[in-house]
């Protein structure tokens, strides 16, 4: 037996799962952490961790492995297929239906076979990834839209501007009109389940905000008087959001002040659980809030014992959220987290600007951690009245290793105290009770883990489009080559043959020594490295305040060598600085924090195939590896 990498670990009464090389069978979930599940072979009845376990599956080393699907490649009308099918079969998967009988009701509902919605549910219930319901490339889609464009196009016109209008004409009417219109111009008549489907593979939110109004819409969809609808249960709803920490850190070696870090915190809206944290130094972006969303997602067992070094702190918070709330801003806006959020069938949400309560929980959560850190040595202060004569930097003494694991310690105690917004009931306490039920609340179940780490992490990672040229890929002027390119350079664009095809590289802002390229027949991400091997790992930080450093020093033919000579440059003027500015220490600083990230990606992030570079670049004819290229920067 062995343990699938593809497989969802659901934590259910008659699941099979794998403990220490043993069959085990889950009867129920008794705590957050632990399990009562009876042995295959010796029949007895055991309390199991958690952590210990993964699925039960048996070894099939001849099934071919399923190829990687590199998300934001997938078209919307996919989405859209997949989105329908999840709808058809979602009765099924929550077990409000269950067995042949519901099966053949949702199919004959449906106009799916029962064959269809069996494989469906198998494809699902495995991965819990939308994208294993996506249709399948080559043959016939199971579950295509079939009918000709003529009809489509009525269908999508009468929908648009006569059921979706505040008219609020039914189902029933709106296919009577369509079949009418079918039937005046000689077209088959499409069946009424064809139009029930195409209105359905409509988001709810749009239908109300076109058949009522936006303002009726918000009612139902959004929070609203410090009230949050849909988060009657955990992990239904989480808010996420940044906030600057109110204390100074100190750099590791010299161990004075180097500022104020950031944190991204998400929460659970139902029971005040902290669910994910991203500690940096760098201000809020797409890859923190990323990151958090991925911490949010995963166990924390590993990192706790392993990063933060408090193997003995529970933080029983994992699975993924059914609405992701966020604000407005930039971070949270971009195409990545918009096609991961699809692909865990995560419905992203968007606070209204200027109305700061719609935040509210999240917003009680950062002020308390603000409160509890003023009480810290080199904490600072709201204004210069609260400060007074207060030594903010020289009273500093907390690295942010430090700092993390207080965070840690303070989420795991701000998870045990009560809370006067959930009736003065401890969110952990709370959470338990959504989950295992008690007190008359019927249990929702414990979340599935087992989740692919590495996919998780890639899918939330930001990425930049580039085409591939005969001297490879440039991102901020730095140039990236390896074999896997070759055969992708210059290539035409598919659907539009005149332009040239722009990949999807994503990389770690950390080491921005590689790039992660999902290589479309592979269907696998591979390294991509410097062009030139020679050049040194550094983070995106790091490579831009190079680059300016050069731009103000007045050098005009700018390049990657000249650019990381300046970067030496600076690490000496650093060195020598380190002692006497808060500015240098918080700089070098930055760079440590980077070079301890760029060791646990090493180890962990993410599983490709490594590639390497020519010793020597290919010889271009006309192409001048020193000439001066500006790009546009990755947002």
């Amino acid at each position: 037996m062995t343990k699938s990498s593809s497989m969802l670990l659901r934590l259910e009464k008659g699941e099979l799962v794998n403990y220490n090389g043993q069959e085990y069978v889950i009867l129920k979930a008794i705590d957050l952490t632990k399990v009562l599940a009876k042995s295959m072979i010796s029949k007895d009845t055991e309390v199991l961790e958690i952590r210990h376990l993964s699925p039960w599956v048996v070894k099939q080393d001849d099934k071919p492995k399923k190829p990687l699907t590199e998300l934001t490649d997938i078209p919307e009308e996919d989405w859209q297929f997949a989105r329908e099918r999840l709808k058809v079969i979602e009765p099924l998967l929550s077990r409000n239906e269950w067995g042949s009988a519901a099966v053949e009701k949702v199919a004959q509902t449906s106009g799916f076979g029962v064959a269809t919605i069996y494989r469906w549910i198998r494809a699902y219930s495995n991965s819990g990834l939308l994208s294993d319901l996506l249709p399948e490339k080559g043959g016939w889609k199971t579950g295509k839209w079939r009918l000709n464009e003529e009809v489509e196009a009525i269908i999508k016109e009468r929908i648009e501007n006569y059921y979706l209008t505040d008219q609020k004409n039914s189902v029933a009417s709106t296919t009577e009109e369509i079949r009418r219109l079918c039937a005046n111009a000689g077209l088959t008549k499409p069946h009424w389940m064809t139009v029930k489907r195409r209105i359905n593979a409509i988001g709810e939110r749009e239908r109300y905000e076109k058949r009522y109004s936006k303002r009726a819409a918000r009612q139902i969809f959004d929070p609203n008087e410090g009230t949050v609808p849909n988060a009657g249960w955990p992990l239904a709803l989480v808010q996420i959001d940044h906030t600057p920490l109110p204390v100074m850190v100190v750099h590791d070696v010299t161990r004075r002040s180097i500022g104020r870090p950031y944190v991204t915190f998400s929460i659970d809206v139902y029971s005040r659980m902290v669910t994910g944290m991203e500690l940096t130094l760098e201000a809020p972006s797409a890859m923190s809030a990323g990151l958090c969303v991925a911490h949010s997602i995963l166990p924390k067992e590993k990192w706790l014992a392993e990063e933060v070094g408090l193997p003995n702190v529970e933080w029983p918070c994992w699975g993924v959220m059914g609405i992701l709330h966020m604000d407005n801003a930039r971070e949270f806006r971009g195409n990545m987290l918009r096609d991961a959020c699809l692909e865990y069938n995560i419905d992203p949400q968007f606070r209204p600007v200027k109305t700061p309560h719609y935040g509210g929980h999240i917003e009680r959560l950062m002020g308390t951690a603000s409160e509890k850190l003023k009480t810290l040595e080199g904490a600072t202060f709201a204004n210069p009245k609260e400060r007074g004569e207060y030594d903010s930097e020289g009273r500093a003494t907390m690295t942010m290793h430090d700092l993390e694991q207080w965070l840690v310690l303070f989420i795991a105690k701000y998870h045990r105290s009560p809370h006067e917004g959930i009736n003065g009931e401890a969110p952990i306490d709370r959470y338990r009770r959504g989950l295992l039920g008690g007190d008359g609340k019927l249990p929702r179940g414990l979340p599935a883990r087992g989740y692919d780490e590495e996919k998780v992490r890639i899918d939330f990672m930001p990425y930049i489009e580039r085409t591939v040229q005969s001297y490879g890929v440039v991102i901020d002027d730095l140039h990236y080559f390896a074999d896997v390119l070759r055969p992708w350079v210059n290539a035409p664009d598919p659907d539009h043959p005149k332009s040239k095809r722009e990949f999807k590289f994503k990389r770690d802002p950390h080491d921005i020594s590689r790039l992660y390229f999902f290589e479309p027949n592979a269907k696998h991400y591979f390294v991509i490295p410097y062009r030139d091997s020679g050049l040194p790992p550094i983070s995106l930080w790091e490579f831009r305040e190079a680059r300016k450093a050069a731009k103000k020093a007045g050098v005009k033919e700018i390049n990657e060598r000249i650019i990381f000579e300046y970067a030496d440059k600076q690490q000496e003027i650093q060195d020598q600085a380190a002692l006497k500015t808060k500015v240098a220490r918080r700089d070098d600083q930055r760079k440590i924090q980077h070079a301890k990230a760029r060791k646990k990606r090493e180890k962990d992030l993410p599983k490709t195939i490594k590639t390497e570079a020519p010793a020597m670049p290919p010889v271009i004819p006309g192409y001048d590896p020193n000439r001066t290229s500006y790009f546009e920067d990755e947002e």
